[in-house]
């Protein structure tokens, strides 16, 4: 197994890949942090291919102060939505999360970021510095794009998202393709609840 290049002293991360049947992977201790060297990455590799099967992820460890997740699904009424939220293994436990319709328009990715509970931390909370908001925008306009022109994506999941000062790094991400379904009528896709 090749270890990616990693500067001098940088731990790496060891994640199952892709393991038959699990979804979270931090649920059946599927990722190892924080390893020192290749000698941790090939023994945290070789437990997780035992145990889970499937493959493995290795790559340089990444911090940032904010974990985000950002994606696309494809709603049967509406088409494709864009989403943005508290990342990592806060997604599913605090739900917060904003949904737009695709294509967002320019100034609506700042709208969504607004609208998190978590809004305060991407800011600067407690005297943190903010994060690289436009780096989260520009993300969110990628991933409407990309929903809008390759119709048989029918969920693109990124999570986590690593936000911090510098910009952002995308850690993880899972994708469907699926037959692409009938795209709504546009009255129907404008209709807001």
């Amino acid at each position: 197994m090749a270890i990616p290049p990693g500067t001098s002293g940088t731990p790496y991360a060891v994640s199952s890949a892709v393991a038959p049947g699990v979804l979270h992977k931090t649920d059946v201790g599927g990722v190892r942090l924080d390893l020192p060297d290749p000698d941790a990455v090939h023994e945290a590799a070789r437990e997780l291919l035992t145990r889970l099967g499937g493959g493995v992820l290795v790559q340089p460890m990444v911090r940032a102060p904010v974990e985000l997740v950002a994606g696309v699904t494809r709603a049967e009424a509406v088409g494709p939505v864009a989403m943005v939220g508290l990342g990592g293994v806060w997604t599913d436990l605090l739900q917060d999360r904003a949904f737009g319709l695709v294509p967002l328009a320019d100034q609506e990715p700042a709208a969504l970021l607004r609208s998190l509970r978590c809004a305060p931390v991407l800011t600067g909370y407690r005297g943190a510095p903010p994060v690289d908001l436009g780096a989260v925008e520009d993300l969110l306009l990628r991933l409407s794009a990309l929903a809008a022109d390759l119709p048989e994506v029918a969920e693109l999941d990124l999570n986590p998202v690593m936000v911090g000062p510098a910009g952002v790094t995308v850690v993880d991400a899972r994708i469907r393709l699926a037959e692409p379904a009938a795209v709504p009528d546009e009255l129907g896709r404008h209709l807001r609840g």
